[in-house]
Order: structure tokens, then sequence, then C-alpha cells
């Protein structure tokens, strides 16, 4: 099974790289990955000349994904990686958003291990660097699982490059921010959560692409997209604080589909009317309200119509067009008026048709 485990692990790397992945997506690659590594049991990955080895099987640069692991591997000072056997969605998940992360991000072997060891702890990493006599010497005491080598007289200090310390002042700015995130959802305040969310969404804006990306795959990982379902249903709520929904108006892709979520499983109509108002208000998230017009049940597409309406989304005019034709006629109607907002020749052009 090394190759579907290495295409796998490679995917899941990719997905979480990317500042416009998935939630769904990257939980079914990491749901096929547990599958994947179920015959095998322990999983490791070693670094072998210009190739990869999993579970001692070798693979060329060639095999699918063997290129992807082998530089994560690689930009993050592994020589090997060894798993302990029946990992979880959430320890896979752990070791793949590690690897996935900025090289830099953790400054030695010995913060990617203990950082590592935080979710999987019998989890074993060799190091790459050092003198092949050194290199033998710390592999072995890398291999007791809690005893941590001290790479500082080893390795020489690297020279700071400018990405680099940008990279050290996001991090000095961002820890404590996903510190506060985790306690302040491990105790369930909503109205703190929020508060930090903001905070880290404008953190996120101030820098580039690059590293924009890791402050949302680390927000992600700190508060996964269930708990923002969560808040999402708080907003209806007489004593619900604002600030829920507007930072949800603020996370994009992940903002709008926690409202989309909530808005699909609203009560009545007064939590209708909260959810729509609020996807009204959200930001980067067109996009994700256009798709749910394609959505199959019917109650769900005709509110995405009045939303789109109401944030005059031309490019959903084509979906609105069809929607005419739909079997409800609330759906029917919702799509006429919101073609009419939109108002552009070819949203006028639909209505005459």
């Amino acid at each position: 099974m090394a190759v579907p485990v290495a295409a796998l692990f490679a995917a899941a790397i990719y997905q979480v790289r990317s500042s416009l992945s998935d939630a769904e997506e990257l939980d079914h690659t990491v749901s096929l990955l547990i599958w994947a590594a179920t015959d095998d049991g322990a999983v490791s990955f070693e670094v072998f000349g210009d190739d990869l080895r999993i579970n001692g099987t070798p693979l060329s640069l060639e095999a699918p994904g063997t290129a992807v692991i082998r530089h994560a591997l690689v930009d993050h000072h592994t020589a090997r990686l060894a798993l302990p056997p029946a990992l979880s969605a959430r320890q896979w998940r752990a070791v793949v958003e590690l690897y996935a992360s900025a090289p830099g991000l953790y400054g030695s072997v010995d913060d990617l291990r203990d950082a590592l060891r935080f979710n999987v702890p019998d989890a074993v990493v060799s190091a790459t660097s050092g003198s092949a006599a050194e290199g033998d010497l710390r592999q072995s005491l890398f291999e007791l699982p809690g005893l941590r080598g001290s790479s500082a007289t080893l390795d020489p200090a690297p020279t700071m490059d400018p990405h680099d310390a940008m990279l050290t002042e996001l991090t000095a700015r961002l820890d404590p921010l996903l510190q506060a995130a985790e306690t302040a959802r491990a105790q369930a305040d909503y109205h703190a959560l929020a508060d930090t969310l903001l905070q880290i969404h404008d953190l996120a804006q101030v820098n580039d692409g690059e590293l924009r990306a890791i402050v949302i795959r680390e927000r992600r990982r700190v508060v996964p997209q269930d708990v923002l379902d969560t808040m999402a249903r708080l907003i209806p709520k007489p004593a619900s604080p604002t600030i829920i929904a507007r930072v949800l108006g603020t996370l994009g892709h992940d903002g709008a589909a926690a409202l989309l979520s909530a808005l699909n499983g609203a009560p009545g109509p007064q939590e209708r009317r909260a959810y729509i108002d609020a996807l009204v208000a959200c930001r980067d998230c067109d996009q994700t309200i256009v798709e749910a017009l394609s959505n199959e049940r019917a109650e769900l597409v005709r509110d995405a119509a009045e939303v789109v309406g109401r944030k005059r989304l031309v490019q959903a005019v084509p979906l609105l067009a069809h929607l005419l034709r739909h079997a409800k006629v609330d759906v029917r109607t919702t799509a006429w008026h919101a073609l009419e907002m939109i108002g552009t020749p070819e949203a006028l052009r639909a209505l005459r048709k």
C-alpha cells in the first residue's frame, strides 16, 4: 500500500497548503489515508538518497506524491518519520498540517518533534542534519519516544533572511492568539472566541499570500469547521453577541459554509432571516453562496437566491435563469426577484425568455 499512502498523504498536504482548500475534501482524503494505511499498521517515511522509502519500500520521485512528501520531510529537517498504527483522523490531520507548514515555522527538529508528539505521542522523528557519526548517534537517541536531543550544538545557526524574520514575527504574534482561541473554544466562550478570531483575521490581512495561508491554516486547526457551525447557530438567539455574525462574515468560505449549514437547518422564519442577513453581509464568500444555488434542498436554494439577489452577484445570473424553471413556485419567484435586483442586461434578458 506504499503508493496509495504516498499519493494520499501528498494530496492532503497539498489541500492544507491551499488557502482555498475545502475542509470536507480534506476530511475525505484523510479518511482514505486511514484506509490505505490500515493493512500495514505502523507507517514510516524515510528520505533515502534522492528517493523516498515508505515502510522500507523504495519509491522513485516519479511515483505519485513521492516528490511532495520528500520535499516536506527535508524542509522540516526530517530524515525519517515513523508513525504508530491505528492513528485517528485527528492525528493524521495533525501530521499532515505539520508537514504542510512553511519551512522555518519550526526552528529546529526538536520544536517539530514536540509539536508532533502533542497529538501523536509515540511518533518518532529522526533528523537530517549533522555528520555521519553524529547523525547515527542522534537518530538512535531520537528513536526513544519522549527523549529530546539538542540540535543547537550540532547545527550551525542559519542566517535569517527577511522572509524568515517575517515568519518569526508572525509566529510571535499568532501563537498567543491561537492559545487564546483554544482556551475560549474549550470553555465554550464564543464571545471571546469571536473577538480572538477577528484579531487573527486582522493579522492575516497584513501579511503576504504565503504567510496569510499559514494564519488561515493555523486558525482552521485550532477552530475547526464544526466550531464555526456551532457559532453560526447562536446568531438568532436573543442573547447572542453581534460579534459572532460579524466574525463569520470575515472568514470567507469557512464563514459562509457555517452560515449556510445553519440556514439549511433553520427551525423557523426568524432564524432563517437572521442567517440570510448574515450571509448578505459576508465578505469574500460569493462563490460559496452561488454554489448553494445548485443544492438539492429547495428551501436552501430559495434562500440562497434571495442572498445573491440582495448582494447583486452577477456571476449567479445563469443559475438564477435556470431556477426560473424550478419545480417549486417559491424558488421560481425568488429567482425572478433576484434577477430583477441584479438588473444587468443579461439578467433582464433571462426574465424575458
